[in-house]
Parts: C-alpha cells; structure tokens; sequence
C-alpha cells in the first residue's frame, strides 16, 4: 500500500495554547534539583536567544543549569527558592536567593541576591492560586518574604542591560540602581545592570 494511504491509528488531542492553567507557589527541595535544572535551561533559552549566538547560550546553560549546581546552592544556608508549579507539580519558573555573588560592588552580611527569576512566557498572565498576583509577582513577593526571613536588608540582583521588560518590572518594585557588571556567556561579553532594594519588615 503506497505510504501516503496508511491512515494513523489514533488521533492526538492537542492542548490548546490558550487553555487557563493555574499555578501555585511552594518552596524546592534538594530532590527539586533536576527540575530546576531543566526549568532554569529552558528560561535561559527562552529569554536571551534573540540576543546570543546558540553555541553560546548552550554552553552557558550547560555549565550553570544542572542538577549538581542547584543541589549546591540548596545545601548553603541561606539559599530559598520558591517554585512556580502547574498542572501535576509540573515547574514553569522559579525564584531563588542566594548570598550574594556581585564582586563589582560592595556587600554586606545584610545583603541578600534575587540570583533568578525565571517563568516561561506562557504562564506570565496564569492565576496564581491563594493569590491576587500574576506569577512573576508573586515569585517576586515571595522572595522579599524569604528574604525578610532571613534578617537581611537588602535584597540584589543583575539583569542584562538591554532587557527592558525586567527593568521596567524591578523598577516597579522598588529597585534602584547599584552598579554594573560584566561576564561571559559562552564567548561573548555581556553586560548586566545591578539593581538594589531596601528591605523593612
């Protein structure tokens, strides 16, 4: 029978791209570590392609996202990382504090870095359940809780210079900025603005 007369079997049921999800916020564990990995790599990928060549973003992504780096940060103390999850505890972004790792500028015990806040595009508008806030917000709020928590003053954090939409997001809650700093991606040299904000209980 030529090929182009085999009918399929079965017939997939695509979920709309549209469809309402919910998502809900909860802490990571170390047994998170290979989830946040695989988020962490494919919000990266997500966020900064239209801006770096893909040798690049790869090899970054391959050296800073895997399940050993975050299984080191969630053994250090002070690191909290709240997880944005969908559907069945499946992850779509992340926050997550750590002590600060900014040499451009002077820190103190009292700081505390936003090192990322990840969500995938698709989930930026998604109802957040226990929560009037949009994901991105609520990620952000939970993480001035923990580190509130923590006892620290000040909370940190670097993004690109060019991403317009994270500053403007950053301004809106309450962060100035701090300094600059510079750092590879693969190859290539980039260029982040860092970004502060006092913190009072």
């Amino acid at each position: 029978m030529p090929v182009d007369l085999i009918k399929p079997t079965c017939t997939p049921t695509p979920t709309p791209v549209d469809a309402v999800e919910t998502v809900t916020l909860r802490p990571a564990t170390p047994a998170d570590a290979a989830l946040l990995a695989l988020v962490g790599a494919a919000t990266f990928l997500e966020a900064f392609t239209w801006m770096l060549p893909g040798a690049d973003i790869l090899a970054h992504a391959s050296k800073n996202h895997t399940p050993e780096a975050y299984a080191d940060y969630l053994a250090e103390p002070a690191t909290r990382i709240t997880l944005a999850v969908t559907g069945d505890d499946a992850p779509v972004g992340f926050a997550m504090l750590t002590e600060p790792e900014l040499p451009s500028i002077t820190t103190t015990a009292d700081d505390i870095e936003l090192k990322r806040i990840y969500l995938f595009s698709r989930f930026r508008n998604a109802p957040v359940i226990g929560s009037t806030q949009r994901p991105g917000q609520a990620l952000m709020d939970a993480a001035i809780s923990d580190a509130l928590a923590l006892g620290r003053t000040r909370l940190l954090l670097g993004t690109h210079a060019g991403n317009d939409r994270a500053i403007a997001f950053y301004r809106r809650n309450g962060f100035v900025e701090a300094g600059t700093r510079t750092f590879l991606v693969g190859s290539r040299q980039c260029c982040d603005l860092i970004f502060a904000k006092p913190l009072t209980p």
